[in-house]
């Protein structure tokens, strides 16, 4: 196994702080709406703050900026810090909300090796954030603007809901041990299928497994688990066997879903899943 390492290196701009200096929390920004009360998504911006926290965006449209092909631009704001992602690295950084603009004081970035074009959409998205980009939360809504662009972002679970445990065929694609993750390069694709009738069903990439499962909320337990002995073709499939059955095993596991994602993880191993 090889696991990816990232080194994370510290991106301070000055025309961030300039923007931080600039900007003052003096007195509310409140918005009224139609019947003469406040919008607490666009009120004050503690009221803004709190409609922000604990949620992610995705891009809807823009105006200004073109997102490179393949990409989606994510936008997430957790414990006081802001970050986003575009196929590439991973960016974040403490921001506070002044005079109706999101001011972020510097970020943080992962260095991972992308193309040329994925580098450069990274460098303008960060420029365009640590510009103090007025911001406008509407419901689900989210809209950016500086003077040379505007990014509209909907929240992820309207973008992108969580798909269902059950009734999905999951792609298994990356394996888990401790905190670290990898892929495999695998001849056949290992996926499993939990069925609305409480069946399971397993491919390893070499060998079939079936069995029942019950869930309650994210805690998923498994039983009466069997699996067929095929010898796997190769190093890969008969890791990714070993992996896969020691996961989906008899016993309790705990399952989180994001999106199209699925991670099942079994104290400190686990494997990663997408669906449609």
């Amino acid at each position: 196994m090889q696991f990816a390492r990232f080194r994370l290196f510290a991106v301070l701009v000055a025309a961030a702080i300039l923007a931080v200096v600039g900007c003052s929390s003096e007195g509310p920004d409140s918005a009224t709406d139609s019947d003469g009360g406040t919008d607490s998504t666009v009120g004050t911006p503690t009221d803004t703050a709190a409609a922000l926290a604990d949620r992610e965006f995705l891009l809807e449209s823009s105006e200004g900026f073109e997102p490179v092909e393949g990409t989606t631009v994510r936008l997430s704001f957790r414990d006081g810090e802001m970050g986003f992602s575009a196929g590439c690295n991973h960016h974040d950084g403490a921001y506070t909300l002044c005079d109706g603009s999101l001011c972020v004081e510097g970020m943080m970035s992962t260095e991972m090796g992308c193309s040329a074009d994925r580098h450069q959409q990274d460098e303008w998205l960060a420029a365009f954030f640590l510009a103090s980009p007025t911001l406008e939360l509407e419901g689900d809504t989210l809209t950016l603007t500086t003077a040379d662009a505007t990014l509209v972002f909907l929240d992820r679970e309207v973008a992108d809901p969580d798909r269902p445990l059950s009734g999905n065929t999951w792609t298994i694609d990356t394996f888990i041990q401790g905190e670290a993750a990898m892929n495999l390069a695998l001849n056949e694709v290992p996926t499993v299928t939990f069925g609305d009738d409480g069946s399971v069903q397993v491919f390893t990439s070499c060998n079939t497994g079936q069995g029942s499962y019950a869930a309650n909320g994210n805690v998923v337990v498994l039983s009466g688990m069997s699996y067929t002995e095929v010898a796997c073709s190769d190093a890969n499939s008969t890791e990714a066997d070993t992996h896969i059955r020691a996961v989906l095993a008899d016993g309790e596991v705990t399952t989180e879903i994001e999106a199209a994602h699925l991670t099942v993880t079994r104290g400190s191993l686990g494997i990663g899943a997408t669906t449609d």
